[in-house]
């Protein structure tokens, strides 16, 4: 039942012209629902995700597109406001996009503490002045608003003669991630909602059912629907169709992408890809003798496919030009050495870096801590604490020379040699596919020695304490494994040999990380 229903849904949906016009978007994604209510994990990412599905191939140009997060129900009217304004003023045909991924309940979106109900959203994409309206909710029931006196569900009609009218399409079409009563479900295994992931897998390419490098609205509904029933098996995406004319409305094409990877037909199986840091960004399920095309941005991707009781793993380089994605040249590993985040544990990986300290107080730094040059190694291990948490040991040799400056004295050439190490824990944040900010703690120790070369009467002294701070870093991903790190540290110590002293001091450095284990 449910599945002829996906089926009459292609069927009605096909009735959508491929036409050049001007398309907006307003892409709202929120993690918060106020009381009573968990934190989503993938709202605000699956958002990020459509907006830039839609401003790279989806025909919409940024200067027409918003994407709002963590927003309040006023910001999204306002901003509904102003694109109604704008599209007013549009001379071409216009398209509006409005996707919601976030809390819904007892018929409210729910944006942190503030509503906006189901119903005023309806209405707003009623009332908006273009010729297309398309309203795309990912949230707990959701499908109530399909609900709506006065608009049909979608008609039963020949396609073939509805093609060759000439009218072009004007009007709503609502698509909800699941029905009135049912919850919309996220997924750490592919770090997004099922809906959504789908839903942009499809935009990709999986979607293009037809091979002429252009997915429609028809063929992203029956995707999105056939792929998040068979995963979920509790979860059904609604419609609301309310459309006259003809044809197709291409949502995305994927002719214009600069590159991308290609799947022979020769091959079949579902695969996996995943981004530099272990997220997935789409599924290709495809059968034997279709190719399939995803339209990624450039970058470096990672594909999975399960074959049996293995894996095929393989590292891609996008750029330019489509890239073919072959069996062949896939390397088999065990189901345990499964890269994806949540599905095998910890992910492990190796820093060497080199860099400086040094302390802010001046009578410090020409005294017992002196500038110096660092070089240590950091071992990491990823998402075994929790998602996006990362603890990691490491440890650092360095040192120099210096003078020791003492009153009413001659510089005292010194030698010094320091060991530190330290255990920190923190959360990754990511800037995009490729770039990732890190914040967090770390409690660390310093021992240091130092000599006074050509004085003898001068005892050599050491120094050991224990030293707590913060941690911050950023990392900018040039292949699934290997990662360029630009690191800071701040850090605090109590200083009490020769007098009481409260001391900070900072560590900069650079280094590459390699994870491995993969």
């Amino acid at each position: 039942m449910r599945s002829s229903k996906a089926l009459c849904v292609a069927a009605c949906l096909a009735a959508l012209p491929a036409v050049a016009e001007r398309r907006f978007a307003l892409v709202i994604g929120d993690m918060r629902g106020g009381a009573g209510t968990r934190p989503l994990k993938y709202a605000e990412r699956d958002a990020k995700r459509i907006y830039g599905i839609l401003t790279r191939i989806g025909g919409v140009r940024e200067e027409d597109a918003r994407l709002l997060t963590s927003a309040s129900a006023d910001d999204v009217r306002s901003a509904l406001e102003e694109l109604k304004r704008r599209l007013a003023q549009a001379h071409e045909e216009t398209v509006l996009f409005v996707y919601y991924s976030g809390h819904a309940k007892d018929g409210d979106l729910r944006l942190g503490d503030s509503r906006m109900p189901l119903t005023e959203l309806r209405d707003a994409l009623k009332d908006a002045p273009a010729d297309v309206r398309i309203g795309l909710l990912d949230s707990c029931q959701s499908g109530a608003i399909t609900r709506s006196k006065g608009i049909r569900p979608a008609p039963a009609f020949d396609v073939q003669q509805a093609q060759a009218a000439s009218t072009r399409p004007r009007g709503l079409v609502l698509i909800a991630s699941s029905s009135a009563d049912e919850e919309s479900q996220e997924s750490d295994d592919i770090g997004a909602s099922f809906f959504t992931h789908y839903l942009a897998s499809g935009l990709l390419g999986d979607a293009d059912a037809s091979g002429d490098g252009k997915v429609t609205l028809a063929e992203a509904y029956a995707y999105a629907y056939a792929r998040t029933v068979g995963e979920t098996l509790q979860q059904h995406p609604v419609y609301l169709y309310d459309l006259g004319g003809a044809g197709d409305i291409v949502l995305t094409q994927l002719e214009p992408a600069r590159g991308g990877l290609v799947f022979p037909a020769a091959d079949e199986g579902v695969y996996v890809v995943l981004d530099g840091s272990r997220k997935a960004v789409a599924e290709v399920a495809k059968p034997r003798g279709d190719q399939r095309r995803l339209a990624l941005a450039p970058g470096s991707y990672l594909v999975k496919k399960r074959d049996g009781d293995s894996l095929l793993l393989g590292d891609f380089s996008v750029s330019d030009g489509p890239v073919e994605v072959a069996d062949a040249r896939l390397t088999r590993r065990p189901l345990s050495d499964d890269p994806q985040k949540g599905a095998s544990g910890p992910r492990w990986s190796l820093l060497g870096a080199g860099g400086a300290q040094v302390f802010f107080d001046a009578a410090a730094r020409n005294g017992l801590f002196p500038p110096a040059a660092l070089a240590g190694v950091e071992l990491a291990s990823r998402d075994d604490l929790g998602h996006e948490l990362t603890w990691g040991i490491d440890f650092s040799l360095g040192g120099g020379s210096s003078n020791l400056r003492l009153p009413g004295l001659a510089p005292i050439p010194e030698r010094f040699g320091e060991l530190g190490g330290g255990v920190s824990l923190w959360r990754d944040f990511d800037l995009g596919d490729s770039a990732t900010v890190s914040l967090g703690a770390r409690v660390a120790f310093i021992y240091l020695a130092r000599s006074f070369p050509g004085h003898s009467e001068l005892p050599s002294q050491n120094f050991f304490t224990l030293t707590p701070g913060l941690t911050t870093a950023f990392s900018w991903h040039f292949t699934n494994r290997v990662s360029a790190v630009l690191r800071g540290r701040l850090n605090y110590l109590f200083y009490n040999v020769d007098q009481s002293q409260n001391l900070g001091y900072v560590e900069v450095a650079a280094g590459v990380d390699y994870a491995f284990g993969l």
